[in-house]
């Protein structure tokens, strides 16, 4: 047994695709006999600042409250908490490094608690999700930004292990001098018996059950916020919903007490003419699996991704997907055989494909079935949490049974066996 201690910015009832991996991957490493605590902040005075769910120990920290602020705030107490969490646990697995990444790991090597490190998007390690869509960007600023992430990744360095979802993301830590065999590329996974094809009869059933129209369904799930695409998504629907009477957009998932919603703003436009009573919004859903596989068509426009886990529950549903060519949604869709890529913020473009897919049936069918079959080779939730398990094992393997403080970092060999899973 391996006792997992995670530290994350957020956690359930938080709604969003790191929220939902991490409470799955909790619930299987506790299902697989190993223990799980949560140190998380306390978003509303409302939660209990201890809980379990799912079997998963969950620690809250204050400040409670909406706004991007919180999250630094909560460095103090977070750092309290896993003091005392530090003697039952083997190892320590930071989610996001912006805020907690070098504070957690500096305050674990005086605990001698073993660290692995796991950013949840893109950018985190060379600095560009600090900058990403800042006015000021290409400027001093930005460049001073930049400068003060490669030096805080020298420190970074020295953590046991680092996990990456994507491709792009295990390239920014050997570039950033990570040395590569402790770099572990491991993509979310996701339960591929609930995530699977509807027939016919269980897709018309789903969407009476649902309210859904009838006709050709393009579906987006995720939050609704600034950085996902989602007014690029209206843009490219607008000629398409004024062209044609039989095709809808649901928007599935809420911004609603997110720093950076647009759910107003979406809302608002939607119920403008060309798109008034053509866009279905869910709000706030905690199982999206019966929205997807209601669907024809998946659509994905972030303009910044980790990887997407909503996106490869819809190729796990068998949606031909469309998605934009940046982070780790490459990683994703097979551009052509499982679905289509095109340059983020671009609506022609997006649009162009929305009317590919929605046009040709025999795409749609081919499509899907590949992206299914992509999903079952690559993505299943079972292969990816026996990696998890054993690179988790591997790097506490190490520090049993003593503690001394700033142990030995694991070795290359154990973390590359875990890797290989």
């Amino acid at each position: 047994m391996t006792r997992v201690l995670f530290l994350a910015e957020s956690f359930h009832p938080v709604l969003g695709g790191g929220e939902a991996h991490l409470r799955r991957l909790g619930r299987a490493l506790v299902a697989a006999g190993d223990s799980v605590t949560v140190v998380t902040r306390r978003g509303e005075p409302s939660w209990a600042a201890t809980d379990e769910i799912d079997g998963i120990r969950v620690v809250r920290v204050p400040p409670a409250g909406p706004g991007r602020a919180g999250k630094y705030r909560m460095v103090p107490a977070a750092l309290r908490a896993m003091r005392r969490e530090a003697r039952g646990h083997d190892v320590l697995v930071v989610r996001s490094l912006r805020v907690l990444g070098l504070p957690a790991l500096m305050a674990a090597r005086i605990l001698g608690l073993p660290v692995v490190l796991q950013p949840e998007t893109n950018g985190e390690i060379d600095g560009t999700a600090f900058t990403f869509g800042r006015p000021w960007a290409e400027g001093p600023a930005g460049r001073a930004v930049l400068v003060a992430a490669s030096a805080r990744n020298v420190l970074l360095r020295d953590a046991d292990a680092f996990v990456a979802m994507s491709r792009k993301i295990r390239d920014e830590m050997v570039a950033a001098g990570v040395p590569r065999e402790r770099a572990v590329l491991l993509p979310h996974g996701v339960d591929v018996e609930r995530f699977r094809p509807a027939s016919a009869a269980e897709k018309a059933a789903l969407r009476a059950s649902l309210g859904l129209p009838e006709g050709l369904l393009a579906v987006y799930t995720g939050r609704l916020l600034r950085g996902k695409g989602l007014d690029t998504l209206l843009d490219a629907f607008a000629p398409v919903a004024a062209a044609r009477t039989d095709v809808h957009l649901v928007l599935v998932g809420s911004g609603d007490g997110q720093s950076l919603s647009v759910e107003d703003e979406l809302r608002a436009r939607g119920s403008r003419p060309p798109l008034a009573g053509r866009v279905v919004f869910s709000g706030r859903v905690d199982d999206v699996s019966e929205w997807v596989r209601a669907a024809d068509v998946f659509a994905f426009p972030s303009l910044f991704e980790g990887l997407g886990i909503s996106l490869v529950e819809a190729l796990a549903c068998g949606l031909p997907a469309i998605g934009s060519r940046t982070g780790g949604i490459v990683d994703v869709i097979d551009d052509g055989r499982t679905g289509l890529l095109v340059p983020p913020g671009d609506a022609a473009a997006l649009e162009s494909a929305l009317r590919r897919l929605l046009d040709d049936p025999a795409a749609r069918d081919e499509m899907g079935r590949a992206g299914r079959g992509d999903v079952l080779a690559r993505f299943d939730e079972r292969d990816a949490v026996a990696k998890y398990r054993a690179l988790f094992a591997a790097v506490a393997g190490p520090h049993r049974p003593s503690r001394s403080p700033h142990a030995a970092t694991t070795g290359a060999a154990p973390v590359r066996a875990a890797a290989q899973g």
